[in-house]
């Protein structure tokens, strides 16, 4: 009686769960075809992007879309400096007589001409991103066999191994602090100290959980999961704790970006049939997460361990589980039949 006690305290719990994070209103930016990997300009103005193998930027609502860089070569993944006075990427480099290999370049939005080669090598090196202060740039590298995260100078000096697993890890994003990277590794999410700290994961289930991204505060990080049956965005607490679903389209949603004010979320999304960039308005962002989806988790795994017991109990002693379920039957119709004579009354 006090395991059934149990799972109705628990669902009643799941039951009454109250959301923080409230969806406002969801705007679509472009409308061309695979536009993806949004980031925000640090004062929250301008929006780069990658556009069918080019480098983009327009302005946050939208307006004044501005190719920036463009080769015969692949390019994408680009985010801002700290100061916005240029967009670092990835970009496929042609060497002659050699292999192709994806390097990092930047480029000065003021000066479109002014382009440079920042990390220059023979391996992949992809996903570039700075450090809130503008003193790191975390990407990711296949210098030592598969993608793993590193750091490097903004001049590409000094680069430095932080995490080494043997499945690729996803592009990294720097907490406010600049003190943490948050990365998706195996549909899991992680995260790990520049200090070389050993990673911690953070989000571990049966799903595929990619794109984490810290909001401006630290105290949330926005994902994409397909636990809702598509990939959708989702955000969660920075302690890992506590989750809310903030798409809800059949489609697929990716590459979430917070706004420097940490009230919208830019991603790329195929509703529609092509990629695009839109934007989302968030509002109550400041509170913590109740534990939402992970209660009715924890109510799923609290009914197997359950439901494990008594199947265990079942087999240990059939007889007096016979004798149970007989004293059961006999309050149950004890019941019944008070109900019904008095009823009758």
């Amino acid at each position: 009686m006090l395991k059934i006690a149990l799972i109705a305290s628990l669902l009643l719990i799941s039951a009454t769960l109250v959301s923080a994070v409230t969806v406002e209103e969801t705007e679509q930016l472009t409308f061309e075809v695979n536009q993806r990997a949004p980031a925000w300009s640090p004062d929250g103005q301008l929006i780069t992007y990658s556009s069918e193998q080019a480098i983009w930027f327009m302005n946050a609502d939208g307006s004044e879309q501005t190719r920036i860089y463009d080769t015969i070569a692949w390019e994408g993944e680009p985010s801002f400096s700290a100061d916005g006075k240029f967009i670092y990427f990835a970009t496929e480099h042609v060497q002659p007589f050699s292999s192709n290999f994806v390097s990092i370049r930047m480029v000065e939005v003021a000066e479109k001409s002014n382009s440079f080669q920042v990390a220059d090598s023979t391996t992949d090196k992809r996903a570039p991103v700075m450090s809130p202060d503008g003193t790191k740039i975390a990407y990711l590298s296949k210098a030592a066999g598969n993608y793993d995260i590193w750091v490097m100078n903004p001049d590409g000096s000094s680069n430095r191994q932080i995490t080494d697993s043997s499945s690729d890890e996803g592009a990294p994003a720097w907490s406010p602090d600049g003190k943490v990277l948050v990365y998706s590794l195996g549909g899991n999410i992680w995260k790990v100290g520049i200090d070389g700290s050993v990673p911690v994961v953070l989000r571990d289930d049966a799903f595929e959980n990619t794109h984490p991204v810290f909001s401006p505060d630290g105290t949330k990080i926005a994902f994409v999961s397909d636990r809702s049956g598509n990939f959708d965005l989702w955000v969660m607490n920075s302690d890992n704790l506590g989750i809310e679903q903030i798409t809800f389209d059949n489609s697929s949603q990716t590459h979430p970006a917070w706004s420097p004010e940490g009230d919208k979320l830019a991603f790329a999304s195929n509703e529609g049939g092509d990629f695009n960039i839109w934007t989302i308005t968030l509002s109550d962002t400041n509170s913590p997460i109740e534990l939402g989806q992970d209660k009715e988790l924890i109510v799923e795994e609290e009914k197997l361990d359950i439901i494990k017991e008594i199947e265990e109990f079942v087999l240990e002693s059939p007889l007096r589980t016979l004798v149970i379920l007989f004293a059961m039957s006999v309050v149950t119709m004890l019941f019944f039949l008070r109900n019904f004579l008095k009823g009758l009354d």
